[in-house]
């Protein structure tokens, strides 16, 4: 008991070592707030050292620390770029320069002050800060036309192309996927869910087939040559309730989309069509993202054309095989066409990114072209895509079990209760010989019943007392600890008490 005493005490000990450096912490954030809005509130223009990368720059500090983990660059210069609100450009270098400039003369100088190793005529990169992206865009216009602009992202840029108006500015995720900047939360939801690692086992392509299987299995049939999940065949009619086989997982079906509804051929019989609001309703009772292939064609992936060639629908298969979500969608396009991504919000927890190819093709693929070249060449060209996916939200908490199917609080909740009640295990022990006294020998007619109702006792124990009153316990050890310490002088005046009135022998 008193070793469990001195380890708590310990931690009390640290705690109030350490007090006095928070508050200096605390302060110190406080005066550099007050340091940094002075400087943004001055005028003209003014050069500083910001010290030590990431700290006192306020917006800046994500785009400065992305600049200064550049490699240098052979010409020009990278910069990190924000907006103040009171309209003043503040820029950072990778040493940590920063210049503030209010007018267009100050602007102009900008690269010779922070960069002046580069070259007259060579070009700028800025890395802008979200906030000047999603709340101060029409200032974009202050920049010089000839800049790379970039936009900095948790500890990701991304290049911006700007169009005809400031409406046009698209950040490009791929070389072959443009993002469009609508609102800043929806974009960073776009950018979480294409920044995903593709977990080829979760991703199900499904073929609607008339008469297929009614169920779908939770676990994926894969190709014994080349491991490759294979195309799951399923019964339209039992789809939506086939799909909570697939919880957590990702369902890609695909078809000719009109309106609100999919077109679809079986390799039997005549074509059919599924309402999507609905299809995607299922979806999410089943928490199971969605992804609809907008085809040229109705054909279902995995069967058979008229002239008994495997469909397919163009860049699917290679798509499965790629690294993360954006490479999946970038390998759907062809090399003559661009994916427009736009995000929208979706019901609660979900998102909705939606994709459409900007062909350079000057010969438009109509829908009866495109249902010939699908019954020729067993391809199926792609014309949009529809990505129904849970949030950045509800993906961090299911990545954040341990145990699936149980909610992370939960579990964070157990973990945390039973370590406070390690920390009181003296205290815990006490009162669980009294909810249930340990077991005598001669109460048992063999060894095995004993050694059971021992092993029962002490897992009943560590799997639901130890978290169950894990914080009451550590309560009581902290006011037990408070006591002894309280009493300590008194108990150490009564010992020195006794031991000087002891009669000496």
């Amino acid at each position: 008991m008193r070793r469990m005493h001195g380890l708590a005490g310990l931690l009390m000990i640290l705690v109030a070592a350490t007090a006095p450096w928070m508050a200096d912490q605390a302060a110190a954030g406080w005066l550099s707030r007050i340091v940094r809005g002075a400087g943004e509130t001055s005028g003209g223009a003014t050069l500083g050292k910001a010290g030590k990368l990431g700290l006192g720059l306020g917006a800046l500090d994500n785009a400065a620390a992305h600049v200064a983990a550049l490699p240098k660059l052979g010409k020009g210069a990278a910069l990190a770029a924000h907006i103040t609100p009171e309209g003043h450009w503040k820029f950072a270098n990778r040493e940590g320069q920063v210049f503030t400039a209010a007018t267009p003369d100050e602007l102009a100088r900008v690269g010779a002050t922070l960069a002046p190793e580069a070259q007259a005529g060579e070009k700028l990169a800025l890395y802008l800060s979200e906030d000047t992206v999603f709340a101060n865009r029409a200032a974009l216009k202050d920049l010089p036309d000839t800049a790379d602009l970039h936009v900095v992202v948790d500890k990701s840029a991304y290049r911006l192309r700007r169009g005809a108006t400031l409406a046009d500015v698209v950040a490009e995720v791929r070389p072959n996927i443009a993002l469009t900047l609508t609102d800043r939360a929806l974009f960073e939801e776009a950018i979480h869910r294409l920044a995903r690692p593709l977990n080829r086992s979760d991703i199900r392509v499904l073929a609607l087939e008339t008469g297929g299987p009614r169920n779908l299995s939770s676990v994926p049939r894969f190709d014994p040559a080349t491991k490759a999940a294979l195309v799951d065949q399923v019964d339209p009619s039992a789809l939506e309730n086939a799909l909570a086989g697939l919880k957590g997982q990702t369902a890609v079906i695909s078809g000719r989309v009109e309106g609100g509804t999919l077109k679809f051929r079986p390799s039997k019989g005549p074509e059919q069509s599924l309402d999507i609001a609905a299809l995607v309703q299922s979806a999410e009772a089943a928490d199971v993202n969605l992804v609809v292939i907008g085809a040229g064609a109705s054909h279902q992936p995995g069967g058979r054309n008229w002239l008994w060639q495997r469909v397919a629908v163009a860049g699917l298969d290679d798509a499965l095989q790629r690294a993360t979500f954006a490479d999946f969608l970038a390998s759907l396009g062809d090399g003559a066409s661009e994916l427009m991504l736009k995000a929208s919000p979706g019901s609660h927890g979900r998102v909705v990114l939606s994709a459409t190819p900007q062909s350079t093709s000057t010969l438009p693929l109509g829908d009866t072209l495109g249902e010939w070249m699908g019954e020729i060449t067993g391809h199926v060209a792609v014309k949009s895509v529809e990505v129904f996916a849970r949030d950045s939200e509800r993906e961090r908490e299911l990545d954040s079990r341990i145990i699936p199917g149980i909610p992370s609080g939960i579990q964070i909740a157990y973990l945390s209760a039973a370590v406070l009640g390690v920390l009181s295990l003296p205290v815990l022990l006490r009162w669980w010989s009294r909810i249930w006294p340990q077991e005598r020998r001669e109460e048992y007619a063999g060894r095995v019943g004993f050694y059971a109702a021992k092993t029962a006792r002490w897992l009943a124990f560590i799997m639901f007392f130890l978290p169950a009153a894990g914080i009451p316990a550590f309560a009581w050890t902290c006011l037990l600890m408070l006591r002894d310490t309280i009493t300590a002088p008194f108990r150490a005046l009564g010992w020195l008490r006794a031991r000087l009135t002891q009669p000496r022998a």
